[in-house]
């Protein structure tokens, strides 16, 4: 009689399916904070401008990315994936007792928000070193590619339950729950079962140098980690002190479930453009991606300055695509550019760069909420890209038909 042979696959392996599971909880909470701490200094407060600097807040610790590389390879990947996990299980039992009880400021949220957001750079890199110690060589691909899809869906569907709860419970309450889920998640990351040894101490400052040198030489990388830090100062600030404000202006008593909806269609669409770039639906040429997205962008932002009953939604599903398609593309371009033998200390050094322009988005739109409406704001920044990369892209269209009859000239 012959036995079908079982299929092995990444999922069967019990260390890799606790690994996953520590993931689904630990995004869905990390979209429920995301969603509940800007709305909780609303209520709070009142305060456009507080959001905005709690936003800039919680940006900061992306910029510290050059750094993360050789803690990570000097120390147990899984104990960072376990502390970071019980540290913010800590910190939002902390936020939830105090909101029962009424202590809760504003600062006190901008340091918890600047915690969370440095466990959470922290444990997405970790967790994906730990990957290729956790399943054979063979499905690494499988392995990888399922833990970032998880990971978008979780934040969704986290954000999407934030949404619902704050109308329903009180932030305590919410703040509890979320805890709990991380509490989890280090449960599951606990019983990993890995022999695990502690690296040897990494010459990061060395490696940066080398990396800052290579990068400076290449005029392509250079331009590339232009445009890829433009995209992260438009998006990022938009998404985390426009979005609030939008959905409370906009739609009012039901703000939390609008903000919830807008900020979860903008990772779905972050979650299409990776399944597009995953279906081959991929670029050669970069230079002309960037000015004809941005373009793009600054036309959606623009829509922005009419009340649109509810398709504010469908322009942050937009955008969500738009942002992840650049994203995937560019890392791309790097992965076949850069040598191999250099791609980390260089990776490392463009990563940091461009996420700085994260809490600089977050200052800026800020700022400019002192001085106009949000309806305003959409317009202003909406129009000076459309204008600014549409004259762009016209004129390296221009540059190519003067090359191309320079070509047949000769």
């Amino acid at each position: 009689m012959k036995i079908k042979k079982r299929r092995d696959s990444a999922y069967r392996t019990p260390n890799y399916a606790r690994l996953w599971s520590a993931q689904v909880f630990s995004s869905a909470a990390d979209g429920v904070w995301l969603i509940a701490l800007p709305l909780l200094v609303l209520d709070l407060t009142g305060s456009k401008i507080l959001v905005g600097v709690i936003s800039f807040i919680e940006l900061v610790p992306l910029t510290f990315g050059m750094f993360t590389g050789p803690l990570i390879d000097s120390l147990r990947k899984k104990s960072i994936l376990y502390l970071c996990n019980t540290g913010r299980a800590v910190i939002m039992i902390l936020l939830a007792v105090l909101s029962a009880n009424g202590l809760l400021t504003v600062w006190i949220i901008g340091v918890c928000a600047f915690c969370l957001s440095l466990q959470s750079m922290l444990f997405s890199p970790a967790k994906v070193a730990l990957i290729p110690l956790l399943v054979p060589q063979k499905h690494l691909d499988q392995a990888t590619s399922l833990i970032n899809t998880s990971e978008l869906i979780g934040l969704i569907v986290g954000k999407l339950i934030s949404g619902v709860l704050i109308a329903a419970i009180p932030f305590g309450l919410l703040f509890f729950i979320n805890g709990t889920a991380f509490f989890v998640s280090a449960v599951f990351i606990a019983f990993i079962r890995i022999s695990e040894s502690a690296g040897l101490k990494s010459k990061g400052a060395e490696a940066l140098k080398t990396g800052y040198r290579m990068l400076k030489s290449n005029s392509s990388w250079m331009t590339a980690v232009g445009y890829f830090f433009i995209v992260n100062l438009v998006i990022a600030g938009f998404i985390s002190v426009m979005g609030p404000i939008l959905a409370v202006e906009r739609f009012h008593e039901n703000y939390s479930v609008w903000f919830a909806i807008m900020y979860s269609m903008f990772q779905g669409g972050m979650l299409l453009g990776n399944l597009a770039v995953f279906f081959k639906w991929n670029t050669k040429r970069l230079e002309r991606l960037y000015p004809r997205t941005l373009t793009a962008v600054g036309l959606l932002m623009m829509f922005l300055f009419f009340s649109l009953n509810g398709l504010e939604c469908a322009i942050f599903l937009v955008l969500g695509v738009i942002i992840s398609y650049i994203d995937v593309q560019t890392v791309l371009y790097f992965q076949k550019t850069v040598p191999t033998e250099y791609f980390g200390r260089i990776f490392a050094l463009i990563f940091s760069i461009v996420k700085m322009g994260e809490p600089l988005s977050a200052a800026a739109y800020t700022v400019l909420l002192v001085v106009m409406d949000a309806d305003y704001i959409f317009l202003a920044v909406g129009l000076t890209l459309t204008l600014t990369f549409f004259i762009l892209s016209v004129r390296q269209g221009m540059q190519r038909d003067a090359g191309k009859k320079a070509n047949q000239y000769f």
